[in-house]
C-alpha cells in the first residue's frame, strides 16, 4: 500500500480527522512505536520547539505500542 505524503498538518487532519491523530514529540517514544510496527502519518518540526520533531500517529494503530510503552521502563 502506498503511503500518502502530506505537505502540511492541516492536510493530514483533513484526511484522518484531528480526533483520530495523536502527536508524539518524545524521540524515544517515536522510535519505540515505529519499532513495534506503527508508522507516523505526518512528521514535521515541532510548532513551539524549533529543531525538534513531532510525529502524528493514528490513535487506532497505536493501542498495542502504547500498552507496551507504558509497561516498558524508559
Amino acid at each position: 500500500m502506498k503511503s500518502l505524503n502530506f505537505e502540511t498538518l492541516d492536510e493530514a487532519i483533513s484526511c484522518y480527522g484531528r480526533e483520530n491523530l495523536i502527536a508524539i514529540d518524545c524521540i524515544k517514544q517515536i522510535i519505540f512505536y515505529t519499532a513495534h510496527g506503527c508508522q507516523p502519518k505526518f512528521v514535521f518540526e515541532h510548532e513551539k520547539k524549533p529543531g525538534k520533531i513531532t510525529a502524528w500517529f493514528l490513535k487506532s494503530e497505536t493501542a498495542y505500542a502504547h500498552q507496551k510503552w507504558m509497561k516498558n521502563p524508559h
